[in-house]
């Protein structure tokens, strides 16, 4: 099972979901809360691979690669070492 990492946007800005559970904090940009979440998977230590997505404005989710890239079925995989 492969496990995601979500930025989403939020009504004060953008939140990180990882795994279902929602950043306690918000995050006023994209990039703020993208760092926020390496940072919470370092914290705890997160050793398997990670699934960066962003949500689309239709609401998809889309991996944060093919974003950046334009290539369909790209996925940038992060992984995190303490």
């Amino acid at each position: 099972m492969e496990k995601y990492c979500d930025i989403v946007p939020h009504a004060t800005g953008w939140v990180y979901v990882i795994d279902g559970v929602q950043s306690a904090s918000y995050y006023h940009t994209y990039d703020l809360a993208m760092n926020a979440a390496h940072a919470h998977l370092a914290r705890i230590g997160a050793s398997g691979d990670k699934v960066f997505r962003r949500q689309a404005p239709n609401g998809e989710m889309l991996p944060v690669s093919m974003l950046a890239k334009g290539l369909p079925g790209s996925v940038l995989r992060v992984s995190l070492s303490a």
